[in-house]
């Protein structure tokens, strides 16, 4: 697939995504939406024939079909990503800082830390030389292999192919570094110190923590196990969390228009005919009573960033004017725009935990 191919669709899912916008605010007219959908399903009846085979018209239901169209071609960009054959220099300078953090940490690892009380007595060795004078020398007995066999059933593990492999990726390190935290470090406060500050050193945008080796992202203790909806929600929240740290200005702004879609997404779900009371529903969800504080934050917040991302930028919207005809600004700012996506990262993650206590609770009864 080309750029300008994948432009053109980002264009066609953007407009439907305009529509259903609309049409959320005034559900007694659904005309441009389904205007939108056959045009769609015209452009590309050779390249996704499924559009017109799931959506001409199964459901009955303007949200799920509009949503069932804008979820294939997501899928199809997905699927068919850009080609090239050149890595870009920014993918070289990430995998250059992983190279280096990986030759520092192993360093780090084998050099220092047997003799640090880190580490457990029984993963640690040591033998005295007699030569220059006579010294201690301190070394790991940990067996790699056998750890990785009986705690992660991978039968062929070797040390030394993940630290000096430069296509060595973050997930082989994950897995490393939660095996050893697990199952071989007595200091475990230090030793989280320690790793971080290496990270940061070398500018690689994860964190151990709790004996997780996450990426940098929302800062709190409460944890996201279920889904609501992995293509509409969970898997954007994932792109964005990736191209909000690239360095290159378009992948920032993408990542921007994904955590909004995802936002969208959330108050798209809440209880409401009408958006205002979507709004509510979705504060309602953090806070049980209107008289609340927080209610009235949360509803305000919902306001004022749906206000910037629809009204104000150009987030998720290729118009050059808004609906009220006035003229929506160009997002240039890197700095800006990694401040609206943190702001709307932090809701998006608020209600993701406060809608799946919600969810949990209508199960349980």
């Amino acid at each position: 697939m080309t750029q300008e191919h994948r432009d053109f669709i980002e264009a066609h899912i953007k407009n439907l995504e305009s529509e259903l916008i609309e049409y959320r605010e005034n559900p007694f007219s659904n005309d441009q939406v389904y205007d939108a959908i056959r045009e769609i399903c015209n452009i590309f009846i050779d390249d996704l024939p499924q559009i017109g085979e799931r959506v001409l018209w199964n459901t009955h239901s303007t949200e799920t079909d509009a949503r069932t169209v804008i979820g294939i071609l997501r899928k199809h960009l997905i699927d068919n990503p850009v080609a090239n054959d050149d890595a870009s220099a920014e993918e070289a300078d990430v995998d250059e800082n992983l190279v280096k953090f990986l030759v520092s940490f192993d360093a780090w690892f084998l050099g220092e830390l047997p003799a640090d009380p880190m580490i457990k007595d029984q993963y640690k060795g040591s033998h005295y030389d007699n030569w220059d004078g006579g010294a201690w020398h301190y070394y790991l007995t940990i067996d790699y292999k056998y750890l990785y066999k009986l705690k992660l059933g991978v039968d062929d593990f070797e040390y030394d192919k993940v630290f000096s492999n430069p296509s060595c990726t973050i997930e082989d390190f994950k897995a490393f570094i939660e095996l050893i935290y697990d199952e071989c470090v007595e200091k475990r406060y230090e030793f989280t110190i320690a790793v971080n500050d290496r990270l940061k050193i070398f500018g690689i945008p994860y964190r151990l923590q709790g004996g997780k080796f996450t990426k940098e992202g929302y800062k709190g203790t409460e944890k996201i196990d279920k889904i609501i909806n992995y293509a509409m929600c969970e898997r954007k929240i994932k792109f964005s969390e990736e191209m909000i740290t690239s360095k290159e200005f378009l992948d920032k702004k993408a990542a921007l228009d994904y955590i909004v879609d995802s936002l969208q997404y959330l108050i798209s779900i809440a209880q409401g005919d009408k958006v205002s009371g979507k709004y509510k529903s979705s504060a309602l969800a953090v806070s049980a009573t209107v008289e609340s504080k927080m209610y009235t934050i949360i509803k305000s917040e919902l306001e004022e960033i749906m206000k910037i991302a629809n009204e104000f930028f150009d987030i998720r919207h290729n118009e050059y004017l808004n609906k009220a005809k006035e003229q929506r600004e160009a997002l240039n700012d890197k700095a800006f725009i990694e401040y609206l996506y943190n702001r709307v990262y932090a809701l998006t993650y608020l209600l993701r935990i406060k809608l799946t206590v919600q969810k949990e609770g209508a199960v349980n009864g």
